[in-house]
């Protein structure tokens, strides 16, 4: 038996007759002095030794190896090429349902299908416990092949099994009815999916414009519900461009299903089924708390439902409703802001509200710009960008209003390159620019404003466009007087708002003026006028002058 080493008590430190034996480890005299001097604390303060049951260490739980997950080899052969294969297994059997063979009777390619259908059923059913995701994936393909077959009675065929094609329709309902309710059942998004891309389908295939059309709203409010009860969002933004895409390719004559592109020659009503559809999707952001979407799925699902249906109405108004008054385009901005309204009064939405009113004023923009003549209809644009600020004001968003300075700057540059001057277009330009930066100044904590940048831009281009406008409006020999008289409006404004900032746009233009009156004035105008023009400038010039001394003798006196 090993010997039990001695106690270091036993051995106190300067006693050399009970000192360690001789030969001992270096590890082993360490460890004995630490116990010494522990021993020697314990006694100095008091504490009691520990007890042989306390000394015990805890048991060593041993690590148990956790066995390594499939590798990427593994979940590629095990299950993607599982998936892919079955895919590739429905898609040869639906070809071999729906090929038109001309010696078997009508009934046969329709029977094939179900017969297939009942062997994948019973395989699903015998995998559901030994190979889960294989018997899913060949359930999912069941489903799949069921409508072609059912579509299969009259479609595709010269002589169908059942020659009324509605029947035929209702029946093929019914599938995706089923499809829809399994996809429920199940809590399978996919076959959701596949029901929506399945509905879309048959619509194509019929090549009834109405049909298609309702079949758009149909997987619109479908898509919307499952949205709403299981939050399928996946299902929303996948449908919502499904119905848009195929609402397209209807407007252009259904090449899918087998027309030539050369687009609808009637309408069919196509608008009052995109509005509808549109109306369900805008519903799709009020049906669930706002805290259970992220701002990335908010922003993508409020752009892309805007964008498709401004793409698409105004591709109707090209197509069907030229030249006549712009209803249409006023119907699509109504509609695009009672849907920023309704998210802002639900739950104070930003993106939502902000995306939607852009879409609303940029249709409403569409509308003017086709029926008002130019230069008239950068005036009627310019007053367009007041109410833009006055709804941002509304619903408190700084969005709109930085996305309004961009658009006001935009149109005017526009109306610079592209229209001939008008006297009345820059008094609309400036007084918009004014009452935006009032607007701004007023509603500040509103719209939670931190900066004057963009009240001193309108500001700006208010102090350049006035002059510029007034160039253009009065008479040459009158030009100089104009710009006096501005200047001395901006003063006015000054006192009366007590804003230092219409100072400044008076002193900017007064400079002007006098660079005008030297440059131009001196050069090109009558000796009577030029007379005029000097005194008017230096008696205005005079007398600004003694408003700023008496300003600043009021300043420098002492507080009462």
């Amino acid at each position: 038996m090993p010997s039990t080493p001695p106690n270091p008590s036993a051995f106190p430190a300067g006693d050399p007759s009970r000192a360690p034996p001789e030969g001992a480890s270096n590890w082993e005299d360490k460890l004995r002095q630490l116990e010494a001097r522990l021993s020697r604390l314990e006694r100095h303060t008091g504490i009691a030794p520990l007890a042989e049951t306390e000394l015990a260490l805890d048991p060593v739980e041993p690590e148990v190896a956790v066995p390594a997950g499939p590798g990427l080899e593994s979940e590629i052969g095990e299950f993607w090429l599982s998936r892919v294969g079955v895919v590739a297994l429905m898609v040869g059997l639906a070809f071999l349902v729906i090929y038109p063979f001309a010696t078997l009777p009508a009934f046969v390619p329709s029977l094939i299908g179900y017969l297939a259908v009942g062997g994948l059923l019973f395989l699903a059913r015998f995998w559901k416990k030994s190979m889960e995701e294989m018997s899913r994936i060949v359930f999912s393909g069941a489903l799949f092949l069921l409508y072609f077959a059912t579509l299969r009675l009259n479609f595709f065929s010269v002589n169908p099994a059942v020659s009324n094609q509605g029947v035929v329709l209702v029946l093929v309902g019914v599938v995706l009815a089923v499809q829809v309710g399994v996809a429920i059942r199940r809590g399978s998004e996919s076959i959701a999916v596949m029901a929506t891309l399945l509905m879309l389908a048959t619509g194509i295939i019929s090549n009834r414009p109405l049909l298609g059309f309702a079949l758009l709203v149909a997987a619109a409010g479908i898509a919307v519900a499952l949205y709403a009860r299981l939050h399928w969002w996946k299902l929303a933004l996948v449908t919502m461009g499904l119905v848009y895409a195929t609402h397209l390719q209807w407007l252009l004559g259904n090449p899918l299903g087998g027309n030539p592109m050369r687009g609808l020659t009637e309408s069919h009503g196509n608008i009052v089924f995109l509005g509808l559809a549109g109306a369900l999707f805008v519903a799709a952001g009020l049906l669930r708390p706002q805290e259970d979407e992220p701002a990335f799925l908010r922003i993508v699902r409020a752009f892309g439902n805007a964008s498709g249906l401004m793409l698409l109405g105004l591709l109707n108004v090209r197509m069907f409703h030229l030249g006549q008054p712009p209803w249409v385009q006023v119907a699509m901005a109504v509609g695009f802001l009672v849907a920023a309204t309704a998210y802002w009064q639900h739950h104070r939405g930003r993106y939502g509200t902000a995306v939607y009113a852009c879409f609303g004023y940029m249709a409403l923009s569409v509308g003017i710009m086709a029926w008002f003549p130019s230069p008239m209809v950068y005036s009627w644009l310019a007053w367009q960008s007041l109410l833009v600020a006055a709804t941002a004001v509304m619903f408190c968003s700084k969005i709109i209003i930085v996305t309004n300075l961009f658009i006001f700057g935009g149109i005017y540059f526009a109306y610079l390159v592209m229209a001939p001057a008008s006297g009345g277009v820059n008094l609309s330009f400036a007084l918009v620019a004014l009452l935006i930066a009032r607007i701004l100044n007023w509603q500040k904590e509103r719209l939670d404003v931190r900066t004057e940048l963009m009240r001193n831009t309108y500001l700006a281009a208010a102090t350049v466009i006035i002059p510029y406008g007034l160039y253009h409006t009065v008479p040459k020999s009158l030009v100089s007087t104009s710009w006096l008289l501005a200047a001395a409006g901006y003063f006015a404004a000054s006192l009366l708002l007590k804003s230092k900032k219409y100072r400044w746009m008076g002193i900017t233009t007064i400079f002007a003026t006098i660079a005008y009156v030297f440059i131009i004035d001196l050069s090109q105008l009558q000796p009577a006028y030029r007379i005029v023009s000097f005194l008017i400038l230096g008696v205005v010039l005079i007398v600004f002058s003694l408003f700023y001394a008496r300003q600043r003798k009021r300043d420098e006196q002492p507080p009462q």
